[in-house]
């Protein structure tokens, strides 16, 4: 039974983890200034910009900064509603960035961000639950060794998913969780928002950092916690 406990108690804590981390990197912008060159995205962007089939070829000529201050933009717009989507605007012609069919899936994932915030609170709230009880209960901290190997397993389980390919389970989660009208597939050559993010690839770096900083988080929460005395 004590191991069921903390082993729910750790889950909901790495749980409680993800918005914390989430606002991190979003402040900082998910990393693309700095995945803008791990992930080379100006050789993409190269590559797939003058194919595009929208009259927007010209977004080969954009700076580095240009499009770093593009993709601020959107994450700005992500985490308000939506608003700005359609006042980004790139190249002396100043030519909108999005379609039409980019900031509808946009609003979506919005929309989405907002929709998640009530299951973080019932998150938080199992948190608690699972506190309190392992408090009352004085059930010690397991071993770190066997924090470590559940810590692995639970890597290797994210492993396995990633090993399907980052495009289908990206893809797959799309399918998921937004609207069956609404398209959120777009091929490099019809949109400067996939070519600029080169996605599926940025999303399966940003999750990795997203995991790794959650994990980081949850240790440093569960030190905190021991410190204090609230979990023994």
């Amino acid at each position: 039974m004590r191991k069921i406990f903390w082993g729910l108690f750790l889950v909901f804590s790495f749980f409680i983890t993800l918005p914390v981390s989430w606002w991190v990197l979003a402040k900082a912008d998910f990393g693309y200034t700095f995945l803008y060159e791990k992930i080379d995205i100006s050789a993409h962007i190269e590559r797939y910009a003058p194919r595009n089939n929208k009259d927007k070829k010209d977004f080969l000529f954009t700076t580095k900064a240009e499009r770093v201050n593009l993709f601020h933009g959107i994450v700005e717009a992500i985490h308000n509603k939506g608003e700005g989507l359609t006042d980004l605007l790139y190249g002396n012609e100043k030519k909108e960035l999005l379609t039409n069919s980019e900031v509808i899936h946009l609003k979506d994932v919005a929309n989405l961000l907002d929709k998640l915030k009530p299951i973080l609170w019932i998150g938080l709230i199992f948190w608690l639950f699972f506190l309190i009880i392992l408090r009352f209960k004085r059930m010690k901290l397991p071993p770190a060794k066997q924090l470590l190997i559940s810590a692995v397993l639970i890597t290797l389980f994210l492993a396995v998913i990633l090993s399907l390919g980052p495009e289908r389970v990206f893809n797959q989660l799309h399918v998921w969780v937004f609207p069956n009208n609404h398209q959120w597939f777009f091929y490099y050559e019809e949109s400067l928002m996939s070519t600029m993010m080169k996605a599926p690839d940025l999303f399966a770096y940003i999750a990795g950092i997203w995991a790794l900083i959650s994990v980081v988080l949850t240790v440093l929460l569960l030190r905190l916690l021991k410190q204090l005395k609230i979990i023994f």
